[in-house]
């Protein structure tokens, strides 16, 4: 052996036990042992996840993850000793316990079960974020009972008979007991003044149009009004619950009349307006608009009036397809005298929503440059709002061609904004156009770092990207398959939908049998739903469903049945079915809980 090749030999080996290498190779490990827990091969991941977590005890994501696993596998026994030796490191950690008695339960051991669950509520100190990780670990496996007592427990330790109303409420409701319900939320009410307007919605969602529910609410307010008669807030909240009654334009004939008389400024017309568009009823929310937007235009309300008028036209226009060229300009316009009648305006959302519609639906991606070039150049602008400013402009950047010049954008925001939301945003990004010109090894070592991004979105984002090109990357390197589906999803990303898609059809007739294959049935779903063709995009997201049930898309696709059943078809009964197979089909998967909600709520409304 040569004294070189000796050399190399002995560099190469201290090289793999550099620091860095040990976590590229627990980053590696990890992903192994997700991709395995999603394919349900439970045999080969859990020795995996057991050895991750065995090397970081103290790290509650990876205990969460092998947990998870042992559940789906039904390795209760593991999953309770899993939970006691966590128990002992995270002693604070109430929502741990939980998770042995939950596995106790699962195993069908309900004393031993409830006696965890009573030992956590015991353990509860006078930390409200304690009490709130403790209740929501009993909401997430749905056990209401338990949750409603986290919730009386932490009341009667602290003393406090105001904290977690609006919660109580919810639960009371759901228990039956009604009286108690709105004696909850009214004494929170009248504790705080201030939460007027949640304390209309959570008890509109009590009342939920049930006759019985109303006269209980309107005989609960009169009694306080009789004890209080010159307290404003029963008597606000009294006219409001009337309001609720009857026609809606006849609601707002009456609101405006009353705020009139009472020379409220338009502030009843704008709380009625602001409680419309909460509840998605924009078209209701508009014709309030249409007055307010006359008032005097040092009126505080008119302004609020003219940033929600826009928001709701641009939240319109993001939902129709084609885009109606003359429903454009009259945005475009709105905007412009949104922003001569309040400059200030330009400097935060509505200014990024304004370029994002020239760039986007005007395809004037120059224009949208210009104007956040204006806006940045502005005395005193908001540091954040630059960030958010120039990671458009990257965008634009791209949809110009310009990928270098985009590159430099998203790289001036990661380094101005490093520990930031907008930071790791930025690294996505550089690391999204690495893919998109299918450099994907750099692109993989990007994500490498954002795989464990403190926000999750960008984190799960980052997840899948990495695991598409991990998939997908042959032996050779060519990465002919990755490459024109990145050139798809740059198309996409441009608005090109019908350029995208036909590139994504000839990559499925051509690769029939890729790794690729249902990736591209989901982005041609997604083109669809673009596009508003409902069936159309049913059609691709059951081929995932029949063809890749197995997959780490199937539950996703799944999810996205579901809604498009529930809110384009309003079919409760087709929604509900879909919900129900996520749930029982995909135990794991990270929709659970929101399918969850979603199918109690379609059963509990009888539709």
């Amino acid at each position: 052996m040569t004294k070189y090749l000796r050399l190399f030999l002995i560099g190469t080996a201290l090289l793999s036990f550099s620091p860095l290498a040990v976590f590229a190779q627990r980053e590696q490990a990890e992903q192994s042992a997700l991709l395995l827990l999603a394919q349900k091969d439970y045999d080969k991941a859990l020795p995996m996840l057991h050895q991750l977590y065995s090397e970081a005890p103290f790290d509650k994501r990876l205990y969460d993850i092998y947990y998870r696993g042992l559940i789906e596998a039904k390795r209760y026994d593991t999953a309770i000793s899993l939970g006691e030796y966590m128990a002992q490191i995270r002693r604070e950690d109430l929502s741990v316990l939980v998770d042995i008695g939950r596995a106790h339960e699962l195993k069908g051991n309900k004393n031993a079960a409830q006696k965890q669950y009573d030992a956590a509520i015991e353990a509860l100190g006078v930390n409200e974020y304690q009490a709130i990780g403790l209740a929501a670990a009993f909401r997430n496996i749905d056990d209401l009972k338990n949750e409603l007592k986290t919730y009386e427990h932490f009341r009667r330790i602290t003393g406090n008979p105001y904290v977690f109303a609006y919660d109580l409420s919810r639960l009371y409701d759901k228990f039956g007991e009604t009286d108690k319900a709105l004696d909850v939320l009214l004494t929170s009410l009248r504790m705080q003044p201030y939460g007027m307007e949640n304390a209309k919605l959570a008890m509109e969602r009590l009342i939920d149009n049930q006759p019985k529910k109303m006269k209980k609410a309107e005989a609960a307010i009169a009694q306080r009004m009789k004890h209080e008669p010159n307290s404003y807030l029963w008597r606000e909240l009294f006219t409001w619950l009337q309001s609720q009654k009857g026609n809606k334009s006849d609601q707002l004939a009456a609101i405006i009349k009353l705020d009139e008389e009472q020379q409220q400024n338009g502030s009843m017309v704008w709380n009625w307006a602001y409680e419309q568009y909460q509840k998605d009823e924009k078209e209701l929310s508009l014709q309030a608009m249409s007055y307010l937007l006359k008032l005097p235009q040092n009126s505080p309300f008119r302004k609020n009036a003219v940033q929600l008028h826009c928001m709701i036209l641009y939240e319109k226009l993001q939902q129709s397809y084609p885009v109606d060229s003359l429903k454009l300009r009259q945005l475009l316009d709105a905007y412009t005298v949104a922003f001569e009648d309040y400059a200030d305006l330009r400097l935060g959302n509505l200014g990024l929503n304004y370029a994002n519609i020239l760039a986007l639906y005007a395809h004037e991606p120059q224009l949208a440059l210009d104007f956040l070039e204006q806006c940045i150049g502005t005395a005193y602008v908001p540091q954040h709002f630059v960030g958010e400013a120039k990671l458009l402009m990257g965008d634009f950047q791209v949809l110009l061609g310009n990928v270098w010049s985009a590159a430099l954008l998203y790289s001036q925001v990661d380094k101005a904004f490093k520990e930031d939301r907008l930071g790791e945003e930025a690294r996505f990004r550089n690391a999204k156009l690495s893919y998109f010109r299918g450099d994907f090894e750099y692109a993989q070592g990007q994500l490498s770092v954002l795989k464990a991004s403190t926000t999750e979105f960008i984190a799960n984002d980052a997840l899948y990207l990495s695991v598409l090109i991990t998939e997908n990357t042959p032996e050779d390197k060519e990465y002919i398959g990755l490459k024109s589906f990145a050139r798809a999803e740059l198309l996409l990303f441009q608005h090109k939908y019908d350029e995208a898609d036909q590139i994504l059809d000839s990559l499925a007739r051509a690769l029939p049998e890729d790794e690729l294959q249902d990736d591209i049935y989901m982005q041609r779903a997604l083109i669809a739903m673009k596009k508003q063709d409902y069936d159309k995009a049913i059609g691709f997201l059951k081929v995932i469903q029949e063809r890749f049930g197995d997959d780490v898309l199937a539950d996703d696709a799944t999810m996205r049945i579901a809604r498009i059943y529930e809110e384009q078809y309003k079919d409760a009964e087709r929604a509900r079915s879909e919900y129900e197979k996520l749930i029982v089909d995909y135990p794991g998967s990270t929709f659970v809980q929101e399918a969850r909600a979603r199918y109690n709520a379609l059963a509990s409304s009888g539709t």
